[in-house]
């Protein structure tokens, strides 16, 4: 039990320096961008007529004066006591700003994740009904093409043939960000096929790589010695197996969301948290890119956190080996 504590708690502290680590990034990165955010939201043809004075009064009302060490501290400590303050310009808080596109993106995240574990298992367990067949053979090859398609490849290819050859559903979506649940949830049905595409063809292979794994281990060919259907055997005995190197995958397409969703949301025109991260970049709105950034990094470690207790619980081979430890 000592041992799992001590693996937990250094991931925990990994964690820890991995979000600092982030917050450092994100905040020099919207240091050394050129201007500022009064350069950014005030209009060329407005900004001539500020005098310097004026210009420095502002930048000292908005705390963009002060030494920059002074200011990542004070950014650290309120990204991790989840105090994001407010918007420079508007002076809304950045929670309040960001809370509804964040449902919205983690609807769509949540959604796609299920979509991809149930169409990765299924296809899965119907490949290792016959390893090396017409069916096997078929599924590899198109997974294999799928995993090559960037995101914004298939968001548009999926615009073009069901927006604009079939018609079935419109190019993009027009729906407010503070929009019903039911509303999010079947407007993000042409999102959610766009991120599985790659996913789910990256998951297959690891999947499949290990239900081939799996059957020909001992206990699998004993059962089938004792007459047991191939289904089932694929199913009940060969995929608790398979799932277990399959997890850590898991977390990468979790994280995966995160940097697809901003081109998928962009290109479905999806009122979710990428699309609100491109206002703000655009408006220089700094406290809110630091606050989407920080979110988005903590939900990957947590994912990455949570894939790593199920394999320390799914798999004695990991409690047992000194690596880990």
């Amino acid at each position: 039990m000592s041992r799992i504590a001590g693996m937990v708690a250094k991931r925990l502290l990994m964690a820890v320096f991995i979000l600092s680590f982030t917050a450092l990034i994100v905040f020099l990165g919207t240091e050394v961008l050129p201007g500022d955010v009064l350069t950014a939201t005030i209009p060329a043809d407005e900004l001539q007529f500020y005098s310097q004075e004026q210009l420095d009064r502002m930048r000292r009302d908005l705390g963009l004066d002060r030494p920059v060490p002074g200011r990542f501290l004070e950014v650290w400590y309120n990204l991790f006591t989840f105090d994001f303050g407010s918007t420079i310009i508007m002076r809304e808080p950045v929670l309040g700003r960001i809370l509804h596109p964040m449902i919205n993106s983690a609807i769509l995240a949540a959604m796609a994740l299920v979509v991809m574990l149930a169409l990765v298992i299924t296809l899965g367990v119907l490949s290792s009904m016959k390893p090396g067949g017409r069916l096997d053979n078929a599924i590899s090859g198109s997974t294999l093409f799928a995993y090559s398609m960037p995101d914004f490849v298939v968001s548009n290819v999926f615009v073009i043939i069901f927006a604009v050859w079939l018609g079935i559903v419109p190019a993009v979506i027009i729906a407010p960000t503070n929009a019903s649940k039911l509303t999010m949830l079947v407007a993000a049905i042409l999102p959610v096929l766009a991120l599985c595409v790659s996913g789910a063809a990256y998951q297959y292979r690891l999947l499949r790589a290990g239900l081939i794994e799996a059957l020909n281990s001992d206990y699998v060919e004993r059962a089938r010695l004792a007459g047991i259907p191939a289904w089932r055997i694929s199913i009940r005995h060969a995929l608790p197996s398979a799932l277990i190197p399959m997890l850590n995958g898991t977390a990468y397409f979790v994280a995966s969301l995160l940097s697809g969703s901003i081109i998928v949301e962009a290109v479905f025109k999806y009122p979710g948290i990428g699309t609100e991260l491109l206002r703000a970049l655009a408006q220089r709105e700094i406290p809110t890119i630091q606050a989407i950034a920080f979110i988005a990094a903590l939900a990957v470690v947590m994912a990455n956190l949570l894939a790593d207790l199920a394999i320390i619980a799914l798999d004695p081979r990991v409690r047992t080996s000194s690596k880990y430890g």
